[in-house]
Protein backbone atom coordinates (compact mmCIF):
# COMPACT_ATOMS: atom_id res chain seq x y z
CA UNK A 1 0.00 0.00 0.00
CA UNK A 2 1.74 3.14 -1.21
CA UNK A 3 0.42 6.27 0.50
CA UNK A 4 -0.50 9.58 -1.08
CA UNK A 5 1.40 12.67 0.15
CA UNK A 6 -1.70 13.69 2.14
CA UNK A 7 -1.89 10.30 3.86
CA UNK A 8 1.83 10.45 4.63
CA UNK A 9 1.28 13.83 6.32
CA UNK A 10 -1.56 12.38 8.43
CA UNK A 11 0.62 9.43 9.41
CA UNK A 12 3.44 11.77 10.44
CA UNK A 13 1.04 13.84 12.57
CA UNK A 14 -0.29 10.69 14.25
CA UNK A 15 3.23 9.44 15.02
CA UNK A 16 4.23 12.80 16.49
CA UNK A 17 1.16 12.77 18.73
CA UNK A 18 1.66 9.12 19.67
CA UNK A 19 5.29 9.51 20.80
CA UNK A 20 5.26 13.06 22.22
CA UNK A 21 4.89 11.89 25.83
CA UNK A 22 7.79 9.43 25.51
CA UNK A 23 10.33 12.04 24.37
CA UNK A 24 11.01 15.11 26.49
CA UNK A 25 13.51 16.59 24.04
CA UNK A 26 11.82 17.90 20.90
CA UNK A 27 14.92 17.09 18.83
CA UNK A 28 14.77 13.42 19.85
CA UNK A 29 11.09 13.23 18.95
CA UNK A 30 11.69 14.80 15.55
CA UNK A 31 14.59 12.43 14.87
CA UNK A 32 12.34 9.44 15.65
CA UNK A 33 9.54 10.80 13.44
CA UNK A 34 11.99 11.37 10.58
CA UNK A 35 13.25 7.79 10.89
CA UNK A 36 9.75 6.28 11.09
CA UNK A 37 8.47 8.31 8.14
CA UNK A 38 11.43 7.57 5.87
CA UNK A 39 10.37 5.42 2.94
CA UNK A 40 11.45 4.44 -0.52
CA UNK A 41 9.24 3.27 -3.36
CA UNK A 42 10.73 0.28 -5.12
CA UNK A 43 9.72 -0.65 -8.63
CA UNK A 44 10.48 -4.35 -8.71
CA UNK A 45 11.76 -5.58 -12.02
CA UNK A 46 10.04 -8.86 -12.74
CA UNK A 47 12.93 -10.51 -14.56
CA UNK A 48 11.70 -13.95 -13.59
CA UNK A 49 9.22 -16.12 -15.51
CA UNK A 50 6.29 -17.15 -13.28
CA UNK A 51 5.97 -20.58 -14.91
CA UNK A 52 9.66 -21.37 -14.44
CA UNK A 53 10.04 -19.92 -10.92
CA UNK A 54 6.87 -21.35 -9.32
CA UNK A 55 8.72 -24.53 -8.24
CA UNK A 56 11.57 -22.52 -6.67
CA UNK A 57 10.07 -19.38 -5.13
CA UNK A 58 6.93 -17.75 -3.77
CA UNK A 59 5.43 -14.81 -5.66
CA UNK A 60 4.00 -11.86 -3.68
CA UNK A 61 2.18 -8.62 -4.47
CA UNK A 62 1.35 -5.52 -2.39
CA UNK A 63 4.57 -5.81 -0.43
CA UNK A 64 6.74 -3.85 2.01
CA UNK A 65 10.37 -4.29 3.01
CA UNK A 66 10.25 -3.53 6.75
CA UNK A 67 13.35 -2.11 8.48
CA UNK A 68 13.13 -2.38 12.28
CA UNK A 69 14.79 0.77 13.64
CA UNK A 70 14.79 0.21 17.40
CA UNK A 71 16.33 -3.25 17.69
CA UNK A 72 19.87 -3.92 18.91
CA UNK A 73 20.76 -5.52 15.57
CA UNK A 74 19.64 -4.50 12.06
CA UNK A 75 16.52 -6.40 11.02
CA UNK A 76 14.68 -6.49 7.69
CA UNK A 77 11.54 -8.45 6.90
CA UNK A 78 9.23 -8.83 3.92
CA UNK A 79 5.51 -8.26 4.44
CA UNK A 80 3.02 -8.92 1.67
CA UNK A 81 -0.74 -8.45 1.65
CA UNK A 82 -1.11 -10.96 -1.14
CA UNK A 83 0.60 -14.25 -1.84
CA UNK A 84 0.19 -15.05 -5.54
CA UNK A 85 1.75 -18.50 -5.31
CA UNK A 86 3.80 -20.44 -2.77
CA UNK A 87 6.10 -23.20 -3.97
CA UNK A 88 6.16 -24.88 -0.54
CA UNK A 89 2.36 -24.92 -0.17
CA UNK A 90 2.42 -22.97 3.11
CA UNK A 91 0.12 -20.17 1.93
CA UNK A 92 -2.98 -20.07 -0.21
CA UNK A 93 -3.31 -17.44 -2.94
CA UNK A 94 -4.49 -14.22 -1.29
CA UNK A 95 -2.95 -14.96 2.12
CA UNK A 96 -0.58 -12.50 3.76
CA UNK A 97 3.01 -13.36 4.65
CA UNK A 98 5.51 -11.84 7.07
CA UNK A 99 8.85 -13.53 6.49
CA UNK A 100 11.78 -14.42 8.67
CA UNK A 101 14.81 -12.12 8.47
CA UNK A 102 15.85 -11.08 4.98
CA UNK A 103 19.32 -12.22 3.97
CA UNK A 104 19.45 -10.57 0.55
CA UNK A 105 17.37 -8.27 -1.64
CA UNK A 106 18.10 -7.98 -5.35
CA UNK A 107 16.02 -5.14 -6.78
CA UNK A 108 17.40 -5.77 -10.27
CA UNK A 109 15.78 -9.21 -10.36
CA UNK A 110 12.92 -8.59 -7.90
CA UNK A 111 14.10 -11.41 -5.61
CA UNK A 112 14.17 -11.50 -1.80
CA UNK A 113 15.99 -14.29 0.03
CA UNK A 114 15.31 -15.27 3.64
CA UNK A 115 16.92 -18.08 5.61
CA UNK A 116 14.48 -20.65 4.24
CA UNK A 117 12.75 -19.20 1.20
CA UNK A 118 12.99 -17.19 -1.98
CA UNK A 119 10.33 -14.59 -2.82
CA UNK A 120 9.62 -12.89 -6.16
CA UNK A 121 8.31 -9.33 -5.86
CA UNK A 122 5.48 -8.50 -8.23
CA UNK A 123 4.52 -4.87 -8.80
CA UNK A 124 5.68 -1.82 -6.91
CA UNK A 125 6.23 -1.79 -3.16
CA UNK A 126 7.87 0.21 -0.41
CA UNK A 127 10.79 0.05 1.93
CA UNK A 128 9.52 1.38 5.27
CA UNK A 129 10.82 1.88 8.81
CA UNK A 130 8.97 0.46 11.81
CA UNK A 131 9.45 -0.11 15.50
CA UNK A 132 9.85 -3.65 16.77
CA UNK A 133 6.34 -3.39 18.25
CA UNK A 134 4.93 -2.37 14.86
CA UNK A 135 6.72 -5.22 13.08
CA UNK A 136 5.39 -7.67 15.68
CA UNK A 137 1.86 -6.38 15.11
CA UNK A 138 2.24 -6.63 11.34
CA UNK A 139 3.23 -10.27 11.75
CA UNK A 140 0.50 -11.22 14.22
CA UNK A 141 -2.36 -9.16 12.75
CA UNK A 142 -1.48 -9.59 9.08
CA UNK A 143 -1.79 -5.91 8.25
CA UNK A 144 0.54 -3.51 6.48
CA UNK A 145 2.41 -0.87 8.46
CA UNK A 146 0.28 1.94 7.05
CA UNK A 147 -2.99 0.16 7.90
CA UNK A 148 -1.84 -0.42 11.50
CA UNK A 149 -0.79 3.21 11.90
CA UNK A 150 -4.04 4.41 10.36
CA UNK A 151 -6.16 2.33 12.75
CA UNK A 152 -4.11 3.42 15.77
CA UNK A 153 -4.42 7.03 14.59
CA UNK A 154 -8.19 6.73 14.45
CA UNK A 155 -8.28 5.18 17.93
CA UNK A 156 -6.21 8.01 19.41
CA UNK A 157 -2.62 8.61 20.53
CA UNK A 158 -2.81 6.49 23.68
CA UNK A 159 -4.36 3.49 21.95
CA UNK A 160 -2.18 0.86 20.36
CA UNK A 161 -2.16 -2.82 19.68
CA UNK A 162 -0.45 -5.02 22.22
CA UNK A 163 3.16 -5.66 21.28
CA UNK A 164 5.84 -8.06 22.49
CA UNK A 165 6.84 -5.82 25.42
CA UNK A 166 3.32 -4.94 26.62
Amino acid sequence: MILTPEDRQKEEEFLRERYQDEYTAAEDLELLIQKLCRFRIIQAKETWDHNRIKQKASVVRAWEIVNVIDADIPMKFLFSDEVVSDYKGRFAPGDYVFTSLIINIDEETGLVQTGNSLYCLSGDGEEVNATLREAYNMRTLGQSLHILRNVEGQLGPNSHFTGPDD
